[in-house]
C-alpha cells in the first residue's frame, strides 16, 4: 500500500498543497511549525477518519476558512481516491468521490501506522486511551469489529442511562446485558488475538532496536480469563447491585486496559525515558506486520520527528527494519546523517508549502 498523491485545501496551516509521493523512503524536511506533522496528520485521518491530536473536526479547519478537505490516491491491488471533507456543520467521507453512509466502509481504506513523540502519553494516559489504540488497529482490518465495538457503545450508554432511572426494570436491564455479552464475546476475543499476534514479534524487534536481551511483551488486562472461569455475562449480573448504585456499567470490555512489559516489570513504572520509546517503536513495527500479514500488504509508516531523539546507533537500528517494499514518511528538520547512505526523496515544507527536492541517493 502507498499514497501516490495528496492534496490538502484549508486544512490546518495548509491554504492549498499537492503533493507526489514516491515509494519508499519520503523525507519531509524543514524548521518547527512549518506543517511537518500537520501533514502526517492530514494521513492519519483518511486512515481513521478523525485526528489523533485533537478532539473536535473543526479544529482541523484553518483559521478563517469553512472547511477543510483532504484527498489522497491509495494505490494496493487497485488505485483509490479518498476524500475527507470537514465543514463546521460536519463531516462528509467519499470513496472514488462517491459518498459513503457508514465510517466503516471507509476505515482502513488507507492503513497508516504512526509514531509521533505524543505516543509516550500511553503510558500515564488511562486505560480509555490505551484501548482507543488497539480498537483503532483491529477496526482498520476488521469492519466487522467496528461495527460490533459501535454496537456496544450505544448499548452501554442505554444501560448506564437505565441504571440512573429510578426504579431500574429488570427486564430490560436483562435485554440489554444479553445484548452486550453477544457483542462482547467477539470484541474481546478479537482483543486476545490480535494482542498474541503482537507478542509474536514484540520481542524480537525491542532486542533489535535496543540491541539488548530485555524480554519485552504486551499484555492484555481483561476483566475476564479463562482461570477466573467468568464469563462477561456472569460479570454483569452479579455487578448488578454495584452498577445499580452508581448509575454506571463497573465491568466489561469498556473498562479492560493493556501493560507492556519489560522483563515481566511493568514498563509505565520502571523503564526510562529510551526504554519507553523502544517499546512503543518495537510496538509499531510489530503492528505494521501483522497488518502486513492480516492484509497482504505493508501499512504507510509514518514517523513524526522520531530520529531527534536517538542516537546515532538507534538511528541506524531503527532504518534497518523498516521493509524495503513499505512507503516511509519520516519527517525532521533537516535530512539525518543516518539516511544519507540511504536512497530517498526529499520534501521542504516552509509556512504551508510543500516543495519537492531532487531525490537522494547513497
Amino acid at each position: 500500500m502507498q499514497v501516490t498523491h495528496l492534496l490538502l485545501r484549508d486544512f490546518r496551516n495548509y491554504e492549498k498543497a499537492e503533493v507526489l509521493f514516491h515509494p519508499g523512503l519520503n523525507v519531509l524536511t524543514g524548521a518547527n511549525a512549518q506543517g511537518k506533522t500537520n501533514l502526517l496528520e492530514s494521513l492519519a485521518v483518511v486512515s481513521l477518519t478523525r485526528s489523533y491530536r485533537v478532539s473536535e473536526d473543526t479544529q482541523l479547519i484553518r483559521y478563517g476558512a469553512e472547511g477543510a478537505r483532504v484527498s489522497c490516491l491509495v494505490e494496493e491491488q487497485l488505485s483509490q481516491r479518498l476524500d475527507v471533507v470537514i465543514t463546521r456543520a460536519g463531516k462528509t467521507l467519499l470513496i472514488n468521490r462517491q459518498p459513503v453512509r457508514r465510517s466503516s466502509e471507509f476505515i482502513g481504506r488507507l492503513n497508516v501506522i504512526l509514531f509521533s513523540p505524543d505516543d509516550l502519553r500511553i503510558f500515564r494516559d488511562s486505560p480509555r486511551e490505551r484501548r482507543r489504540i488497539l480498537d483503532a488497529e483491529i477496526s482498520k482490518l476488521s469492519p466487522a469489529y467496528l461495527t460490533q465495538l459501535s454496537q456496544y457503545q450505544k448499548l452501554l450508554k442505554q444501560r448506564n442511562a437505565l441504571l440512573k432511572s429510578a426504579p431500574v426494570d429488570g427486564l430490560i436491564l436483562d435485554a440489554l446485558d444479553e445484548q452486550m455479552t453477544a457483542c462482547e464475546v467477539p470484541i474481546g476475543t478479537a482483543r486476545r488475538q490480535f494482542c498474541g499476534q503482537i507478542n509474536s514479534t514484540l520481542a524480537a524487534y525491542y532486542r533489535r532496536l535496543s540491541r539488548s536481551e530485555d524480554l519485552c511483551t504486551l499484555q492484555y488486562l481483561a476483566c475476564t480469563e479463562e482461570a477466573k472461569r467468568q464469563s462477561y455475562a456472569d460479570l454483569l449480573f452479579d455487578s448488578r447491585q454495584r452498577d445499580t448504585e452508581t448509575g454506571l456499567t463497573n465491568t466489561g470490555i469498556h473498562r479492560e486496559d493493556l501493560a507492556f512489559l519489560l522483563n515481566e516489570r511493568n514498563v509505565a513504572e520502571t523503564a526510562s525515558q529510551g526504554q519507553k520509546r523502544m517499546v512503543l517503536l518495537a510496538f509499531r513495527l510489530a503492528l505494521q506486520e501483522v497488518i502486513a500479514a492480516r492484509s497482504h500488504s505493508h501499512p504507510v509508516l509514518l514517523l513524526d520527528d522520531v530520529l531527534s531523539e536517538l542516537d546515532p546507533a538507534h538511528q541506524e537500528a531503527l532504518m534497518e527494519q523498516i521493509p524495503a517494499d513499505c512507503q516511509c514518511l519520516l519527517t525532521s528538520t533537516q535530512v539525518p546523517a543516518v539516511l544519507q547512505q540511504l536512497s530517498y526523496h526529499e520534501y521542504h515544507i516552509e509556512n504551508g508549502t510543500v516543495t519537492p527536492l531532487e531525490k537522494g541517493m547513497p
